[in-house]
């Protein structure tokens, strides 16, 4: 796990999915006095294991991990594990805004976003202080937050082809934006007094 940077690893059996181990199985094993270096990992692997389809929607797969208190879930197809969607994978799929016709598009998770693109958050932010909500403040939102999105061979990096999208999807994606922005200025302003917490702390 620390190797690959993975939070659980599915266990099979001949090809048969019998278990998976994750961060918390260890810890648990940990806390309670377990030898782990001497201990099977079939003794501290979860038996009940989730399984879901790769076709699940995001919120279902959500929902199914918040009702169950659980971080992961294996992706089952066929009768064979097609893959492991964590906690983590679901922070970084963002929020999904429907744009009508079928259409979707993905906001980034702000937590997501790089240094560098917190920075250019922070630049965008700023300019709003000193001018009005409008769609081009909007649109340069758009193009750094949407991770990703049904329209095929669009670009939504790209302001022309972003404002050629019918008008109700456009509409649709600059609301959105416009109500993320409380959490946008959290990702890009600490809260008050983390440098003096900071600073006693060193």
């Amino acid at each position: 796990m620390w190797e690959n940077k993975i939070g659980s690893v599915v266990i099979q059996n001949n090809g048969e999915l019998v278990g998976i181990l994750t961060e918390r199985d260890i810890l648990k094993a940990v806390a309670t006095g377990v030898d782990v270096d001497g201990t099977p990992v079939a003794d501290l692997m979860s038996r009940e294991v989730v399984t879901v389809g790769p076709d699940w929607e995001v919120d279902e797969a959500a929902a199914e991990m918040s009702a169950r208190n659980i971080r992961h879930l294996v992706l089952f197809e066929d009768q064979k594990v097609v893959g492991v969607l964590s906690i983590r994978d679901l922070l970084l799929a963002g929020q999904r805004i429907e744009l009508g016709d079928g259409g979707w598009a993905v906001l980034r998770d702000p937590l997501s976003l790089t240094m560098r693109e917190r920075r250019v958050l922070h630049r965008h932010l700023q300019k709003l202080r000193d001018s009005t909500w409008d769609a081009d403040a909007a649109d340069e939102l758009i193009r750094l937050l949407v991770g990703g999105w049904s329209l095929e061979d669009l670009d939504p990096g790209d302001n022309e082809q972003l404002r050629s999208i019918p008008q109700p999807a456009l509409a649709s994606l600059r609301n959105a934006v416009f109500k993320e922005l409380p959490a946008l200025q959290r990702a890009v302003h600490p809260a008050p007094g983390w440098r003096r917490r900071a600073a006693s702390n060193s």
